[in-house]
């Protein structure tokens, strides 16, 4: 089983009941998903689903209140995602928001790197991927240390710089999900997991499962399914035990999200 910490979707676009979508989704592999949308669309879902469902809510960084976090952990979300930011995620303009997210306990999830044209939560005349390099979320891991930090999308195109921060900071994880992470060489991620041939647990440890699709459309098990084989894949090409590999599907997830 699989726990799939990024999705998006509506809860209004779901054609079969709660149940049968439940009992689908498990039935194929996926435990529980993360859900990645606007406070209200989340917090609906969670509802609704409340033993599938891990609400993430989705906050405009430049505009969101510390109260408008708590409000929203206060409703049951177990994390926040930024997106798309005006300044570097490093800035100490945002440090109200981290401050708020950890002491409360939760994760604050990053998309990381390029952002996909068109795909852009807001106004895309203002994108700037440099502003979302693992290393603005080194510099704020910093000043939070004590922050649940989730990068999504590793960096990319930043592959390095996203492994040497997973890797060195205590509060900071990271997952392969969307992009074009799973076309790259499967050579280039034995070598960034396992240099030489040589498993580097400390870096595996680190590693999530996610996805990125759309969770509440018609074959979003079978849209996993390509995500399913990479990670296996890269599971194999490294030599991870099935304890590691519990530990990336599910596991670390369950730990980082307290979840029961």
């Amino acid at each position: 089983m699989r726990i799939d910490v990024h999705v998006h979707g509506s809860r209004d676009r779901l054609t079969e009941t709660p149940e049968e979508f439940v009992a689908q989704s498990r039935a194929a592999g996926v435990e529980r998903a993360a859900l990645i949308a606007s406070p209200e669309e989340t917090l609906k879902a969670l509802k609704e689903l409340p033993d599938y469902i891990i609400a993430v809510p989705r906050f405009d960084i430049d505009v969101a209140k510390v109260s408008e976090i708590h409000d929203a952990i206060d409703a049951g979300a177990a994390g926040i995602k930024f997106i798309n930011p005006r300044f570097s995620y490093g800035d100490t303009r945002y440090d109200p928001l981290y401050a708020a997210i950890s002491d409360r306990k939760k994760v604050a999830a990053f998309h990381t790197g390029y952002l996909g044209r068109g795909r852009a939560v807001a106004a895309p005349d203002h994108t700037d991927i440099t502003l979302m390099r693992p290393a603005a979320v080194d510099c704020l891991s910093r000043r939070h240390p004590d922050l649940k930090i989730l990068m999504s999308h590793y960096g990319n195109p930043w592959w390095e710089e996203a492994w040497k921060i997973a890797w060195s900071a205590p509060n900071v994880y990271a997952d392969l999900c969307g992009g074009t992470a799973i076309y790259r060489s499967l050579l280039m991620w034995r070598e960034m997991f396992a240099p030489n041939g040589e498993l580097d647990e400390a870096s595996l440890s680190k590693l999530l499962f996610a996805t990125d699709e759309h969770i509440f459309q018609s074959g979003y098990v079978k849209s996993c399914e390509p995500f399913f084989a990479f990670y296996d894949r890269l599971l194999d090409a490294v030599g991870a035990s099935e304890a590691q590999r519990e530990a990336v599907n599910r596991g670390t997830a369950i730990q980082l999200f307290g979840l029961v």
